[in-house]
């Protein structure tokens, strides 16, 4: 198991007829976790600004920051977590969900 700090990215397209106010929840929910989930060392979001067009139809990305890979296997099962996951899911079209190790070059 690796002891490099690990980023998991997580990108959301909500369901058509998600209103406003839901998505607002969702996202202090989101924003919630790191005050219940002492793992998540860092954490930042936003909603899709790109003038490219090629989102494929997801709105708002989540970034978290884990010290290691035990951090975020630690954040996965956790009842906080899972209590947020309850919440998303059925407003949720499509979830993407990749974590890496971040490699710095020049």
């Amino acid at each position: 198991m690796s002891k490099n700090p690990i980023k998991h990215v997580v990108l959301f397209k909500f369901k058509e007829g998600t209103s406003e106010s839901q998505v607002t929840e969702i996202i202090e929910g989101y924003k919630a976790l790191p005050g219940k989930i002492s793992v998540m060392k860092h954490f930042e979001w936003g909603k899709d600004i790109s003038v490219e067009n090629l989102n494929q139809g997801f709105t708002h990305c989540f970034i978290t920051t884990f010290e290691d890979e035990a951090g975020r296997d630690a954040y996965i099962p956790h009842e906080a977590h899972q209590a947020y996951v309850k919440v998303l899911l059925p407003h949720l079209d499509k979830l993407l969900v990749l974590d890496f190790s971040p490699e710095v070059g020049q």
